[in-house]
């Protein structure tokens, strides 16, 4: 009987856990044990050590929702914890690469004694206030954002950058402060103001960020962003595109093909509108004079040549 009732009890704190969105962890020492015997039995999975989730409920979580559900979870064992550096960045809701989603990272002051475990960094300084999102602690949005960029490459920064200022977060005056301030004397400073002086909150998606920051690092001329051109076809109705680029009398129009739009419009079962509307609204596009459309992917984008041969052929200039 009381082997039923623990198995309850472990069944109800699943359940609570999947509603919270957040992984299983154990409460009691005896709670782990029944977590051991349902790991041997194949019905919870280790999806961190410490964490568990039932293998079929993981399996329909993206990346960044695993992500979130260990925070979660660890932010409930451990209401001590706060949460720093990337980690923050996606708790306030930042595009983040994945490459930068490898480890769970905590801020812990100098005298703070703390065994986080191998898959969690923590860092040593004298952080700054205490925020709550989601019930999460985290440092405040000036030091989340001087860490992630003062540790993040060029490209990878100007995904962070661009996100906090596209949700207002901050300002791109602020931002410049806060790096400066913050980020002074710190090893990838100089990156980090560099990323600042670049950032702007028009680009929509961390692929198109991440496009224009391999444009900037390859030296190609820096687009507009988000520019409204009419329909030749119909004058009165506007069309935004995501880079342009103006050449003389010449129009070279750069469109990135997110496949977050796709797959967006397919769980809201409008892919074969959103799709037909994408074909009208380029063909419509390509009669404007003088002009040339040029398609950007993700595929460029892991291999920066085939982006160059793209924006080359197009006849993008080289940044002066």
């Amino acid at each position: 009987m009381a082997n039923a009732t623990a198995n309850q009890r472990l069944t109800g704190h699943i359940k609570a856990c999947e509603q919270q969105m957040s992984c299983v962890y154990a409460r009691t020492t005896a709670e782990a044990k029944q977590i051991e015997r349902r790991v041997a039995a194949g019905s919870l999975e280790v999806v961190m050590p410490g964490l568990y989730a039932r293998p079929e409920y993981w399996s329909e979580l993206k990346f960044r929702q695993r992500y979130l559900h260990r925070v979660r979870a660890l932010a409930q064992k451990h209401p001590d914890w706060t949460f720093c550096s990337y980690t923050a960045a996606v708790v306030y809701g930042l595009s983040v690469s994945h490459a930068n989603l490898t480890h769970i990272h905590i801020a812990a002051m100098p005298a703070q004694s703390t065994t986080p475990g191998s898959q969690v960094v923590r860092h040593r300084y004298a952080y700054r206030t205490r925020a709550s999102e989601m019930d999460i602690a985290v440092t405040d949005i000036d030091q989340t954002i001087a860490d992630c960029l003062v540790d993040a490459s060029f490209v990878e920064g100007l995904i962070i950058a661009d996100s906090a200022l596209h949700e207002q977060l901050l300002s791109k005056e602020h931002l410049i402060e806060a790096v400066n301030k913050l980020g002074l004397n710190r090893r990838g400073v100089v990156t980090a103001r560099r990323v600042a002086r670049y950032a702007d909150g028009l680009s929509e998606s961390g692929g198109e960020s991440k496009a224009r920051a391999l444009m900037i690092e390859r030296g190609w001329q820096v687009p507009e962003l988000q520019v409204e051109l009419f329909d030749p076809v119909e004058p009165g109705r506007p069309y935004r595109v995501d880079y342009l680029w103006r050449v003389g009398d010449r129009l070279i129009i750069g469109e990135f093909d997110g496949f977050v739009k796709s797959e967006k419009a397919a769980e809201e079962g409008k892919l074969a509108k959103a799709q037909f509307d994408e074909r009208q609204r380029e063909s419509r596009l390509s009669l404007l004079d003088n002009c040339k459309i040029v398609r950007l992917c993700w595929d460029d984008l892991r291999d920066p040549t085939k982006l160059d041969r793209k924006l080359k052929v197009a006849g993008v200039p080289r940044a002066c």
